[in-house]
């Protein structure tokens, strides 16, 4: 099975993989048409980086990367684990890069209103497929959401019941009612996708988690919820809103659980070339490179997020 037709079939299908390729080795090495392995979500295999132990240390890291979704580099000295050594690398040293291959992220948002609308013109701007649910045709139409992968504009829960978001998916809600969020809502929680947002006031999201709640949906259930929706940074119109949205969609899609500022970062920048300045280890080299160490700032937001 080749491994490039296959990683073509997962994507297409809306599911991660990780491919593993060997990029420099000591020794004799597989031919490079085979010196790659694609490790599907099912756990299943395809193609090979040589076999043996080697082989099975590569597919350890390759599921770190499929959970993560942070490529890696992987070094194994075959000289110190002659274990290893499979036959096609005899000795030395063999250099794997592993890397995740996501398919683009479907977001499916619930209400095609003003704030859905530029929510969907946001997510598109960030790669992130859209599909759009409402039950009036003069709202869910191309007119209004150009560019969406699909559009649904039939009764609401007989739609939702025909969809399948899975793990790869985002749910945005944002319908005319608290009535329709809630069965939204209910609908969503029993999905697989990583993200399900709500947008509405804390009255609303105690209204709504009230009634689901006394229809069994659990606690372990709604805490997957964000909700208020989105990042805060002091959104109140709705393009503001749709801004901070698909930023907090973003956030996780790269598995970023605090998002902060940037400048804490520049910060800490300022306060090292101040200590060059003062206390040069070497005036003769102003090109010499400057030694970071984090400012109490940086050490009190560090401090913030853990506690979260």
């Amino acid at each position: 099975m080749d491994v490039y037709e296959e990683l073509i079939r997962e994507r297409s299908a809306g599911r991660p993989t990780a491919l593993a390729t060997i990029v420099n080795a000591t020794g004799s090495v597989p031919s490079q048409a085979t010196a790659k392995l694609l490790l599907k979500t099912d756990g299943g295999i395809v193609g090979t980086v040589g076999g043996g132990a080697a082989e099975a240390a590569v597919i350890r890291e390759a599921r770190e990367v499929l959970a993560t979704g942070r490529p890696k580099l992987a070094t194994f000295d075959l000289h110190e684990n002659p274990r290893m050594d499979i036959g096609m690398v005899c000795g030395g040293s063999l250099n794997v890069f592993i890397e995740p291959i996501r398919p683009t992220p479907v977001a499916y948002l619930v209400g095609a209103g003003h704030v859905g609308t530029l929510t969907a013109a946001a997510a598109r701007l960030a790669r992130i497929d859209v599909e759009v649910i409402d039950d009036r045709p003069e709202f869910a139409c191309p007119a209004r959401f150009p560019g969406a992968r699909a559009i649904h504009d039939g009764p609401i829960e007989a739609t939702l019941a025909e969809l399948a978001p899975n793990d790869n998916s985002l749910i945005f809600i944002a319908g005319r009612s608290h009535e329709l969020d809630a069965r939204a809502l209910r609908w969503a929680v029993d999905t697989p996708a990583f993200y399900i947002g709500m947008i509405g006031s804390r009255r609303k999201v105690q209204f709504v988690y009230h009634k689901l709640k006394t229809e069994g949906v659990t606690d372990e259930q709604l805490s997957r919820v964000h909700a208020p929706v989105g990042l805060n940074i002091g959104a109140h119109t709705p393009e503001e809103i749709a801004i901070a949205v698909v930023a907090e969609m973003i956030a996780s899609i790269r598995h970023v659980e605090v998002a902060q500022s940037m400048t804490a970062n520049m910060h800490d920048v300022a306060e090292a070339i101040g200590r060059k300045i003062q206390n040069p280890a070497r005036p003769n080299r102003p090109d010499a490179a400057i030694e970071l160490r984090p400012s109490l700032r940086s050490e009190a937001v560090a401090e913030a997020a853990a506690s979260h």
